[in-house]
C-alpha cells in the first residue's frame, strides 16, 4: 500500500526525472559557490603542478615547427619524400638550433647588456645633474619647489643613501618588503623559473621524439569518449587553433628580432647609448602587442634623455620612424597575415588577456581570438549556405 502511496503515475515520470535533475543541478550549483575559493585553490594548485608540463609542450611546439620547416626546405632541395630518419634528424636539428641559439643569447647579448647596465650605474650622477638641472628649468615660476629642489645635494647622495631611496620606493611598490628583500625574492624566483626551465625542456624533448605515439594516445582517447560528430568537429578545433598558433608564434618572433636588430643597428649608427640594453629590452617588449614596443621604447628614450636630451629625443624619433616601417611592411607580410584579426578584436583580446593572464594572457590571446574568429566566419559561412544567401566579404571583416 505505501509503495503504491508513494509511486508517482506514469504520465509524470519524466516530470519527476526532470525536477529531480533541477535538484541536483541546483544543490551543485550551490555547492560551488559556497566553496568557490577551494574549488579555484584547488585548481590552482592542479595547474601549478601541471605548468611545466604546459610550458614543455610549448616547446615541443615550438621545435616541431622549426622540424617542419626544415623538412620543407630538405623537400625542395632533394625532391624527396619525408622518411622517419629524416625526422628524427630535423628534430634533432631542431633542439640544437634552439640551444645554440639560446647558448648565442648568453655569450652575445648578455655581456652587452651588462656593459650597458654598468655604464648606466657609472652615470648615475651625471644623470641626477641633469635631472636636477631639468627640475631646477621646471620650477623656477614656483619659489618653494625651487628652493626645495636647489636645496639637494647631491654629493651626500653615497651607496648607502641609494639603498635607502631604493628601500622606500620598494616599499612604495612592494608593500612591505625591503630592497635587499625584493632582489632575495627575485633570485628564488629566478631558480625556481630556472628549474621550471629545465623540466619543461626534458619534457618537450621526450614529446617530440613520440610525437608520433603522443597524438595517437590523444586522438584515440577522444575518439573513445566523444561521439563521432563531436569528435570530427574537435578535431577540426583543434587544427584552427594548431595552424594559427604555429603562423603566429613563429612570425611574431621574428618580428621581434627583426624589430630589436634594426634598435640596435639605428642607435650604433646615431652613437646613441645603451644600444644593446634598448634594443633587447624593446625586442622583448614587442611581443605584448599594439603597445608594447611603444611603452618599452618611450622608457628607453627617458633613459637617453636623462643623460642627453639630445640624444633621448633623437631615440624616441629613430623608433617612431622604424616603427612606421614595421608597421607598414614588416608586420603586415611577418605577423598579420598569421593573426587575420580586425584591430579592434585584438584590443579586445588584448584587454582580455592582461585581465585574465597579465602579460602572457595578452600574448596568448592574440592568437586564441584569431582562431575562435576564424571559427565563428566558418559557421556564419555554413548558415549562410543552408539559407541560401550569399555572404559578401564586407560582412566577414
Amino acid at each position: 500500500g505505501c509503495d503504491v502511496m508513494f509511486h508517482a503515475p506514469r504520465e509524470y515520470k519524466k516530470l519527476v526525472q526532470f525536477c529531480q535533475y533541477m535538484v541536483i543541478f541546483i544543490a551543485l550549483v550551490i555547492l560551488f559557490v559556497i566553496n568557490i575559493e577551494k574549488i579555484l585553490t584547488f585548481f590552482a594548485w592542479i595547474v601549478s603542478i601541471l605548468f611545466p608540463f604546459f610550458i614543455g609542450l610549448g616547446f615541443a611546439f615550438v621545435f616541431n615547427i622549426i622540424s617542419n620547416n626544415l623538412i620543407r626546405v630538405y623537400k625542395a632541395i632533394t625532391k624527396k619524400k619525408e622518411t622517419k630518419r629524416i625526422r628524427t634528424f630535423a628534430n634533432l636539428l631542431s633542439i640544437i638550433i634552439f640551444v645554440l641559439i639560446f647558448i648565442a643569447f648568453f655569450i652575445a647579448i648578455i655581456p652587452q647588456l651588462v656593459l650597458s647596465i654598468e655604464k648606466l650605474v657609472n652615470n648615475i650622477p651625471l644623470i641626477a645633474t641633469h635631472l636636477k638641472t631639468l627640475a631646477l628649468r621646471l620650477t623656477k615660476h614656483s619659489k618653494s619647489l625651487y628652493q626645495f629642489v636647489a636645496h639637494i645635494d647631491l654629493s651626500k647622495i653615497d651607496t648607502q643613501t641609494m639603498v635607502g631611496y631604493l628601500d622606500q620606493t620598494s616599499k612604495l611598490i612592494f608593500g612591505s618588503n625591503t630592497f635587499v628583500g625584493q632582489v632575495n625574492s627575485i633570485i628564488s624566483t629566478t631558480i625556481s623559473w630556472v628549474t621550471t626551465f629545465f623540466i619543461s625542456f626534458v619534457f618537450s624533448i621526450f614529446v617530440i621524439f613520440n610525437k608520433k605515439r603522443f597524438l595517437t594516445d590523444m586522438h584515440h582517447f577522444f575518439y573513445a569518449v566523444l561521439p563521432e560528430n563531436a569528435y570530427a568537429k574537435t578535431n577540426h578545433i583543434y587544427q584552427v587553433f594548431k595552424h594559427t598558433f604555429a603562423r603566429y608564434i613563429g612570425g611574431t618572433l621574428l618580428e621581434c628580432v627583426i624589430l630589436a636588430s634594426l634598435v640596435i643597428i639605428g642607435s650604433t649608427l646615431l652613437h646613441l647609448p645603451y644600444s644593446f640594453l634598448c634594443g633587447f629590452v624593446i625586442g622583448i617588449a614587442a611581443l605584448v602587442p599594439m603597445f608594447g614596443a611603444l611603452v618599452a621604447a618611450f622608457l628607453c628614450s627617458l633613459l637617453i634623455f636623462a643623460q642627453s636630451p639630445t640624444q633621448g629625443i633623437t631615440f624616441f624619433v629613430m623608433f617612431i620612424c622604424i616603427q612606421q616601417v614595421e608597421g607598414n611592411f614588416i608586420y603586415p607580410n611577418v605577423v598579420g597575415k598569421s593573426v587575420g584579426l580586425p584591430s579592434m578584436y585584438v584590443l579586445v583580446a588584448i584587454t582580455v588577456g592582461a585581465s585574465i593572464g597579465g602579460v602572457l594572457g595578452m600574448i596568448v590571446f592574440i592568437p586564441v581570438f584569431s582562431s575562435l574568429y576564424r571559427l565563428m566566419q566558418e559557421y556564419e559561412f555554413t548558415q549562410f549556405k543552408k539559407r541560401g544567401i550569399r555572404m559578401e566579404e564586407n560582412e566577414t571583416e
